[in-house]
């Protein structure tokens, strides 16, 4: 009940963001908003000065701040920002080209979207993350659980000469994806 709510509410601003955008309201229009970097001063509880926050906003015609209508496509933006963050991550952590960085951060994004998982899921996402069988991953961990790594070892290798990366470059960049479910099933790389 209380999701069905939830979504009813986002359905109810989302539309009505759209209307405000497309409607002829009172709001005024502007062509070509301009940038600025703007810096405001921080403090704690007692008035002590922190840092600075800067960013760059943009202004209307009317030299304020302008705001974002379309709530949809500042989400989209927040979104395509934290990808790319991650992507840049990647490339600078583990090697990978920024084709391949940004793939791999937009799955994780996606698969952390998700929030009822199934198997079919999680297998899809194991396909489209790494280009594998799920069901050779699954016998490759269920090997490497009782000691006998080499199966997932020569996949870990063929990953990295599809990424174009080193092979401890792919085993830092799993162990940063799985690192957790990897330890609680005393896996090694």
């Amino acid at each position: 009940m209380k999701k069905i709510m939830l979504q009813l509410l986002a359905l109810t601003v989302l539309a009505t963001s759209f209307v405000s955008c497309s409607g002829t309201g009172g709001g005024y229009y502007y062509d070509e908003p301009d940038w600025y970097y703007n810096c405001y001063p921080v403090y704690d509880a007692w008035g002590y000065y922190l840092y600075d926050d800067c960013y760059w906003e943009y202004y209307n015609q009317g030299e304020l701040v302008a705001s974002e209508l379309d709530i949809s496509a500042e989400v989209a933006d927040v979104e395509t920002l934290k990808v790319e963050k991650l992507a840049s991550k990647y490339t600078q952590e583990f090697g990978l080209s920024v084709a391949d960085a940004t793939k791999l951060s937009q799955n994780v994004y996606d698969f952390a979207a998700l929030e009822d998982r199934t198997e079919n899921d999680i297998a899809d996402f194991a396909e489209k993350m790494y280009g594998v069988n799920p069901t050779d991953v699954v016998s490759a961990v269920g090997k490497a659980q009782v000691g006998q790594n080499a199966e997932l070892e020569s996949m870990i290798e063929a990953k990295a000469k599809d990424f174009n990366i080193t092979v401890d470059n792919a085993k830092g960049l799993l162990k940063a994806l799985h690192g957790s479910a990897l330890e609680a099933n005393g896996i090694n790389l």
